[in-house]
């Protein structure tokens, strides 16, 4: 069994753009690839005339190097100037009035207003025909060199949008990381202070009165369970670390598990806020969360 394929790149952008050209008969075909953000992988061919059983094809290529996002191909044939290139090209005017019959049919049974223009005519199945003799399958090799250029300049984009969102996401954690040792602090010396405030409320109320030390024992050993937060602080810092090896990883479709550790993060973020009364926790942890957040929206744009 083979090892599964790793990417050099750690994380990527599910946006990009790349464009691709391979000279051909009596021009030239060029690829043109958009990403977009999108949960799952959804390819959308638009090829000249002749190669539309060929969309499979492009998609297979894609599917190597793409694992999410919404992603448009645009194929065209460009002439080389004399054109030869379309040559043999036809407008069928039958196919072309029945398409507009249906279409105005159709908008006359749903009340639908609006003119179609021709150069959406034109992209209709079935409208060019090409006479010259070269098939899809005639283009292929051509197409495939001008995909393939395409798709490594995708793919480079999305790498570099990558390591950018990656930077940012440093930058994130370091301030997480840093509010979460205020709450380690501001924990420790919440039940101190406690303590005191607790024997000082005692000798108040009871003038000259020396307070029951198991008594008050007991209550501030009640306070530090109650809001203790170490539990939350190590299942916090563990998922920092998870979430800096699952972005070091290199695999395939880490967004979703980014998104997920971020809301796990998010989840002890707000027992830790439920559990405190100390305003200095209280703030520690609006500042985790709103770095979580910050977080949780760049995730959307990464595959």
């Amino acid at each position: 069994m083979t090892a599964p394929r790793r990417r050099k790149t750690a994380i990527r952008s599910m946006t990009g753009y790349g464009k691709g050209s391979e000279k051909c008969h009596h021009g030239k075909i060029v690829a043109e690839i958009k990403t977009l953000n999108h949960k799952t992988l959804s390819i959308t061919c638009n090829p000249f005339n002749g190669i539309f059983l060929l969309e499979q094809k492009v998609a297979k290529i894609l599917e190597k190097e793409i694992f999410r996002g919404k992603v448009f191909v645009n194929i065209t044939r460009e002439d080389s100037g004399k054109g030869e290139a379309f040559q043999g090209i036809k407008i069928n005017e039958k196919i072309v009035r029945e398409y507009l019959r249906r279409i105005k049919k159709v908008q006359k049974n749903l009340g639908i207003n609006g003119e179609v223009q021709i150069w959406e005519v034109l992209g209709f199945p079935g409208v060019l025909e090409d006479s010259s003799g070269k098939s899809g399958e005639d283009h292929w090799p051509y197409i495939e060199k001008a995909v393939k250029k395409a798709l490594a300049k995708l793919v480079a984009y999305r790498a570099s949008e990558g390591a950018h969102i990656a930077a940012v996401f440093g930058g994130h954690t370091q301030k997480i990381k840093s509010s979460t040792r205020q709450i380690k602090k501001y924990s420790r010396e919440s039940v101190k202070a406690f303590k005191v405030r607790m024997v000082q409320v005692i000798k108040d109320i009871f003038e000259a009165y020396e307070p029951d030390k198991s008594r008050v024992e007991s209550e501030v050993a009640s306070f530090a369970k109650n809001s203790d937060v170490t539990e939350e602080i190590n299942r916090l810092e563990a998922h920092l670390a998870a979430y800096r090896d699952a972005m070091m990883s290199g695999k395939a479709g880490v967004g979703k598990k980014l998104d997920f550790i971020a809301q796990e993060m998010q989840r002890e973020a707000n027992t830790i806020g439920a559990k405190s009364s100390d305003i200095r926790i209280s703030r520690a942890v609006i500042e985790m969360k709103s770095e979580i957040e910050k977080i949780r929206e760049q995730i959307k744009n990464v595959e």
